[in-house]
Protein backbone atom coordinates (compact mmCIF):
# COMPACT_ATOMS: atom_id res chain seq x y z
CA UNK A 1 0.00 0.00 0.00
CA UNK A 2 1.29 3.28 -1.02
CA UNK A 3 2.14 6.05 1.31
CA UNK A 4 0.18 9.14 1.74
CA UNK A 5 0.23 12.61 3.16
CA UNK A 6 -2.23 12.13 5.84
CA UNK A 7 -1.11 8.46 6.89
CA UNK A 8 -1.83 8.31 10.62
CA UNK A 9 1.45 5.85 11.00
CA UNK A 10 3.64 8.50 9.30
CA UNK A 11 1.95 10.60 11.29
CA UNK A 12 2.99 8.94 14.65
CA UNK A 13 6.45 8.44 13.18
CA UNK A 14 6.76 12.14 12.13
CA UNK A 15 6.31 12.91 15.74
CA UNK A 16 8.59 10.63 17.57
CA UNK A 17 11.54 12.03 14.82
CA UNK A 18 11.04 15.16 16.04
CA UNK A 19 11.03 14.67 19.78
CA UNK A 20 14.19 12.64 19.05
CA UNK A 21 16.00 15.07 16.75
CA UNK A 22 15.20 18.02 19.10
CA UNK A 23 16.44 15.77 22.11
CA UNK A 24 19.49 15.00 20.02
CA UNK A 25 20.20 18.57 18.78
CA UNK A 26 20.36 19.73 22.07
CA UNK A 27 22.44 16.65 23.04
CA UNK A 28 24.77 16.98 20.74
CA UNK A 29 24.64 19.94 18.75
CA UNK A 30 22.53 21.26 15.74
CA UNK A 31 25.14 21.61 13.37
CA UNK A 32 26.96 18.12 14.47
CA UNK A 33 24.01 16.13 14.05
CA UNK A 34 23.49 14.02 11.01
CA UNK A 35 20.20 12.54 9.79
CA UNK A 36 21.97 8.95 10.12
CA UNK A 37 22.30 10.00 13.93
CA UNK A 38 18.56 10.96 14.16
CA UNK A 39 17.15 7.79 12.05
CA UNK A 40 19.52 5.54 13.56
CA UNK A 41 18.10 6.66 17.29
CA UNK A 42 14.53 6.72 15.89
CA UNK A 43 15.15 2.90 14.49
CA UNK A 44 14.43 3.73 10.68
CA UNK A 45 16.74 4.26 7.71
CA UNK A 46 18.09 7.68 6.85
CA UNK A 47 16.06 7.13 3.39
CA UNK A 48 13.40 6.87 5.20
CA UNK A 49 14.25 9.83 7.14
CA UNK A 50 14.75 11.88 4.61
CA UNK A 51 11.50 10.78 2.64
CA UNK A 52 9.27 12.34 5.59
CA UNK A 53 11.87 15.25 6.09
CA UNK A 54 13.08 16.42 3.16
CA UNK A 55 16.39 17.98 5.16
CA UNK A 56 18.30 18.70 8.77
CA UNK A 57 16.98 22.06 8.66
CA UNK A 58 13.47 20.79 7.57
CA UNK A 59 13.02 18.98 10.75
CA UNK A 60 14.85 22.06 12.58
CA UNK A 61 11.70 24.07 10.79
CA UNK A 62 9.01 21.80 11.91
CA UNK A 63 10.37 22.25 15.61
CA UNK A 64 10.19 25.99 15.62
CA UNK A 65 6.72 25.56 13.87
CA UNK A 66 5.47 23.65 16.62
CA UNK A 67 6.63 25.65 19.22
CA UNK A 68 4.96 28.91 17.32
CA UNK A 69 1.73 26.82 17.18
CA UNK A 70 1.99 25.96 20.95
CA UNK A 71 2.47 29.83 22.24
CA UNK A 72 0.86 31.69 19.60
CA UNK A 73 -2.13 29.97 18.10
CA UNK A 74 -4.13 31.66 20.85
CA UNK A 75 -3.74 35.11 19.08
CA UNK A 76 -7.11 35.72 17.15
CA UNK A 77 -8.73 32.42 18.57
CA UNK A 78 -12.20 33.53 16.24
CA UNK A 79 -9.74 34.43 13.24
CA UNK A 80 -11.02 37.61 12.41
CA UNK A 81 -8.35 39.35 12.43
CA UNK A 82 -9.12 42.15 15.54
CA UNK A 83 -8.17 41.49 18.99
CA UNK A 84 -10.82 42.18 21.67
CA UNK A 85 -9.89 42.36 25.65
CA UNK A 86 -11.15 38.91 26.30
CA UNK A 87 -9.06 37.57 23.53
CA UNK A 88 -6.04 39.15 24.72
CA UNK A 89 -6.96 37.85 27.90
CA UNK A 90 -7.45 33.80 26.22
CA UNK A 91 -4.31 34.75 24.58
CA UNK A 92 -1.95 35.22 27.57
CA UNK A 93 -3.78 32.33 29.15
CA UNK A 94 -3.40 29.81 26.66
CA UNK A 95 0.33 31.15 26.72
CA UNK A 96 1.02 30.51 30.03
CA UNK A 97 -0.91 27.21 29.94
CA UNK A 98 0.96 25.62 26.74
CA UNK A 99 4.22 26.47 28.87
CA UNK A 100 3.45 24.60 31.67
CA UNK A 101 1.54 21.40 29.91
CA UNK A 102 4.93 21.11 27.33
CA UNK A 103 7.40 22.01 29.48
CA UNK A 104 9.66 19.42 28.80
CA UNK A 105 9.36 20.56 25.30
CA UNK A 106 10.25 24.17 25.71
CA UNK A 107 13.23 23.24 27.75
CA UNK A 108 14.39 21.41 25.16
CA UNK A 109 13.43 24.39 22.51
CA UNK A 110 14.89 27.33 24.62
CA UNK A 111 18.60 24.90 24.77
CA UNK A 112 18.67 24.30 21.23
CA UNK A 113 17.87 28.27 20.60
CA UNK A 114 20.44 29.04 22.85
CA UNK A 115 23.04 27.36 20.62
CA UNK A 116 24.92 29.77 18.67
CA UNK A 117 24.21 30.20 15.22
CA UNK A 118 20.68 27.94 15.75
CA UNK A 119 18.13 31.16 15.44
CA UNK A 120 20.24 32.16 12.22
CA UNK A 121 18.85 28.66 10.74
CA UNK A 122 15.36 29.54 11.21
CA UNK A 123 15.03 33.50 12.24
CA UNK A 124 13.34 34.48 8.72
CA UNK A 125 10.46 32.11 8.89
CA UNK A 126 10.15 33.03 12.29
CA UNK A 127 9.72 36.24 11.44
CA UNK A 128 6.99 35.13 8.50
CA UNK A 129 4.93 33.01 10.80
CA UNK A 130 5.16 34.89 13.96
CA UNK A 131 4.78 38.64 12.59
CA UNK A 132 0.98 38.45 11.37
CA UNK A 133 -0.05 37.22 14.69
CA UNK A 134 1.80 39.99 16.19
CA UNK A 135 0.80 42.36 14.29
CA UNK A 136 -3.01 41.57 15.35
CA UNK A 137 -1.29 42.27 19.18
CA UNK A 138 0.05 46.00 18.10
CA UNK A 139 -3.43 46.59 15.94
CA UNK A 140 -5.66 46.05 19.30
CA UNK A 141 -2.65 48.75 21.33
CA UNK A 142 -3.78 50.73 18.52
CA UNK A 143 -6.99 50.99 18.96
CA UNK A 144 -6.59 51.20 22.78
CA UNK A 145 -4.43 53.95 22.28
CA UNK A 146 -1.46 52.84 23.30
CA UNK A 147 1.02 55.32 23.11
CA UNK A 148 3.75 53.24 21.25
CA UNK A 149 1.66 49.85 20.32
CA UNK A 150 4.55 48.46 18.58
CA UNK A 151 6.85 48.40 21.25
CA UNK A 152 4.09 47.16 23.62
CA UNK A 153 3.87 44.50 21.08
CA UNK A 154 7.38 43.55 21.56
CA UNK A 155 7.23 44.73 25.24
CA UNK A 156 4.54 42.03 25.65
CA UNK A 157 6.27 38.95 23.34
CA UNK A 158 9.57 39.89 25.06
CA UNK A 159 8.07 39.52 29.04
CA UNK A 160 6.08 36.26 28.30
CA UNK A 161 9.14 35.00 26.66
CA UNK A 162 11.26 35.90 28.85
CA UNK A 163 9.05 34.63 31.99
CA UNK A 164 8.58 31.22 30.46
CA UNK A 165 12.33 30.96 29.83
CA UNK A 166 12.86 31.19 33.18
CA UNK A 167 9.59 29.16 34.14
CA UNK A 168 11.42 26.29 32.04
CA UNK A 169 14.91 26.60 33.42
CA UNK A 170 14.21 26.53 36.91
CA UNK A 171 9.88 25.49 37.30
CA UNK A 172 10.26 24.63 40.98
CA UNK A 173 9.30 27.35 42.72
CA UNK A 174 9.15 29.94 40.34
CA UNK A 175 6.00 31.71 40.72
CA UNK A 176 4.41 31.01 37.49
CA UNK A 177 0.90 31.24 38.79
CA UNK A 178 1.71 35.32 40.00
CA UNK A 179 3.50 36.17 36.89
CA UNK A 180 0.38 35.26 34.74
CA UNK A 181 -2.01 37.09 37.24
CA UNK A 182 0.95 40.38 37.30
CA UNK A 183 0.85 40.53 33.51
CA UNK A 184 -3.29 39.92 33.21
CA UNK A 185 -3.14 42.75 35.61
CA UNK A 186 -1.12 44.76 33.31
CA UNK A 187 -3.16 43.77 29.92
CA UNK A 188 -6.67 43.18 31.40
CA UNK A 189 -8.75 46.05 32.31
CA UNK A 190 -12.39 44.44 32.72
CA UNK A 191 -13.47 43.11 35.89
CA UNK A 192 -16.39 40.70 34.09
CA UNK A 193 -13.03 38.05 33.43
CA UNK A 194 -12.03 37.57 36.68
CA UNK A 195 -12.79 34.16 38.51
Amino acid sequence: MAETKNNPANDLLKKEILNIALEIFVRDGYFSTTGAMIAGEVGISEEKLFSLFKTKENLLHTIVAEAVHLIFDGVDPNQDGKLQEVELLFFINDYFDSVEKNLDFFRLFYSLRLQPGVVDQYKHELHEIVSPKLNIIRKYFSKEGTENPKMETRFLASMLDGIAMNFVLEPDGYPIDEMQQKVLNMYIKKTEYED
